[in-house]
């Protein structure tokens, strides 16, 4: 079940809006799904449906960790040198610049929503994606233009779910995180721009994981999401 936090005052006016980026501005959440499976096959590793919904929305290094651990028990089991995490790691990066990279077209609403809003306020991507990769995705769905800053799980100490790549964003947008709103679409997400303590708009875009908000819509495609930029100064 989805979590609905209090929200700030009436008067509440963002003045930056950080947006995730797979699965809020591109749908790129099912191929990163497939780049952890067919890694983790390679090591010997099958993950079945709970183990890839625990690791949705998770950086690249903490996916690695984790399979190389689950690769490290089943190399035990075989009595067979275990890989390290370096290797899981590189062949995960490199297998999703293979994959992701063909799945780069943004979601309904994405465009619409970060132009609309960067008419008035200072935009930053915060990602999970490795830097190359963000770097990447941003010039192919056309917003690097709008886009002050992208933050990737490269940037900072911590991946999502720690606060670390939303507190990066707002220092670079020069905005204290209380005065900026977070967009994101998973579990992980939303808990990291909540401890970074920004207001969080969930659009879980048809997942089904229970996320933690402040606002909540469908996806930026939703007319709610039309509403709520109203109110606060942003109309698309």
């Amino acid at each position: 079940m989805d979590t609905t936090l209090p929200g700030p005052g009436p008067h509440w006016r963002p003045r930056a809006v950080v947006f995730d980026c797979d699965g809020v501005l591109m749908d790129t959440e099912s191929a990163w799904a497939r780049v952890q499976a067919q890694v983790a096959e390679s090591f010997g590793v099958t993950l079945d449906e709970r183990a890839g919904t625990s690791l949705m929305g998770l950086s690249a290094a903490d996916v690695a960790r984790d399979i190389s651990q689950r690769a490290a028990a089943v190399a035990e089991q075989r009595d067979e040198p275990a890989p390290g995490f370096d290797a899981v790691y590189e062949r995960l990066v490199r297998t999703e610049e293979d994959v992701v990279g063909e799945v780069l077209e943004p979601l309904p609403g994405a465009i619409e929503t970060v132009r609309a809003c960067a008419q008035r306020v200072p935009i930053a991507v915060a990602s999970n994606s490795t830097r190359g990769i963000l770097d990447r995705k941003m010039h192919a769905i056309g917003l690097a233009d709008v886009v002050v800053t992208w933050v990737s799980a490269q940037d900072v100490p911590r991946g999502k779910p720690a606060p670390d790549i939303y507190e990066e964003a707002a220092r670079r947008l020069g905005v204290e995180p209380a005065d900026a709103l977070a967009v994101e679409d998973s579990p992980a997400g939303t808990a990291a721009a909540v401890a970074a303590g920004l207001w969080v708009l969930g659009v879980p875009h048809g997942h089904d994981e229970p996320i933690t908000s402040h606002f909540r819509a469908e996806s930026l495609a939703d007319p709610a999401v039309g509403d709520m930029l109203r109110v606060w100064g942003l109309p698309l």
